[in-house]
């Protein structure tokens, strides 16, 4: 009698389709913040210039360990190097060279381990850099390259309503125009630098934007305010990867504004009402932190998650997609 084939582990059968998810913003919205976030670490190479220069594509895939392997292609198509444990540095390195075009790597997004898809990620240059036209002319390649899945586009909650930015969203918009399958949503990051004392509150900003974004043309927008750099420091403590000191002193006083008020970015979200009452669950379902604020508490910083909107935007990819 013959025997059967060993089966492998269910959790590495995916047949799930495949879904893009294009990241586009202008220079140091945040962009590349908000992708570390969903990985959990900052791989990426972020700064407060113009960090991205070639097309990042990241793949999901289920294996089990955290590692990403990387492969990077001139612009005549050609493979220059390969990696199969990439880090930051080298990243770094390869995003800087003037030879390099795009970067392939392939490893678990934590995030959607348990989604019914599986994502691509792309990680576009900002596209008003006056001293690179490359970084459009890249941007506009991934647009045309992915007929279908997801625009992500990332807004700065401190610098609204931009020349660079109405230029963008006005290319954008004629993209999805000629494309009615692809979908868009926001993210207005960086509400954690707002002047509450000067009346900049998350919601006042979140109904800018969306005044902005149809003045644009995109009626009823989803907007999902973030603060994508401290969400990436909670996922950090959480794995117990290693945080600076301002990182670390950052999220302290974050966690202290969070204590007082937990609803404070989900009430503000434009945002399907099914998907608000889940955070509204998340939120709710422990008790509010007892320790004290120098402390860190590993429910209290899953909780965060929630608050800080790299859970909202993961619950939306995963269930309105």
């Amino acid at each position: 009698m013959r025997k059967n084939k060993k089966q492998p582990p269910r959790h590495l059968v995916r047949n799930f389709p495949k879904v893009n998810i294009i990241v586009a913003a202008t220079m140091s919205a945040g962009k590349t913040s908000l992708i570390n976030a969903l990985l959990g670490t900052d791989l990426l190479w972020s700064a407060n210039e113009a960090a991205t220069a070639t097309i990042t594509r990241i793949q999901h895939t289920s294996q089990d360990d955290n590692s990403m392997r990387g492969i990077c292609f001139t612009w005549e198509g050609k493979r220059y190097q390969m990696a199969e444990v990439v880090d930051k540095q080298l990243l770094h390195t390869w995003n800087g060279s003037p030879l390099v075009k795009h970067i392939e790597l392939s490893g678990c997004v934590k995030a959607f381990s348990k989604s019914r898809f599986l994502p691509v990620i792309y990680d576009t240059p900002g596209a008003n850099n006056s001293q690179d036209s490359s970084h459009a002319q890249l941007l506009k390649e991934t647009l045309e390259a992915c007929d279908d899945g997801i625009i992500l586009y990332v807004l700065n909650a401190t610098q609204p309503a931009t020349r660079d930015d109405a230029r963008l969203l006005g290319d954008i918009k004629q993209h999805l125009d000629a494309r009615p399958g692809k979908q868009i949503i926001f993210v207005l990051n960086k509400v954690d630098e707002l002047d509450e004392d000067k009346g900049e509150t998350t919601e006042h900003a979140v109904q800018s934007a969306a005044r902005y974004l149809e003045q644009n043309g995109f009626s009823a927008p989803v907007i999902i305010p973030a603060m994508m750099q401290c969400a990436l420091v909670a996922r950090k403590m959480l794995t117990r990867l290693r945080t600076t000191r301002s990182q670390t002193h950052h999220l302290r006083n974050e966690l202290a504004r969070f204590r007082l008020n937990k609803h404070v970015l989900n009430n503000a979200a434009l945002i399907p009402p099914p998907l608000r009452e889940t955070l509204r669950q998340e939120l709710t379902h422990s008790a509010v932190s007892t320790v004290s604020n120098d402390e860190f508490c590993r429910s209290e910083l899953r909780q965060f998650a929630a608050y800080s909107g790299v859970r909202t935007l993961e619950l939306y990819l995963t269930h309105y997609l």
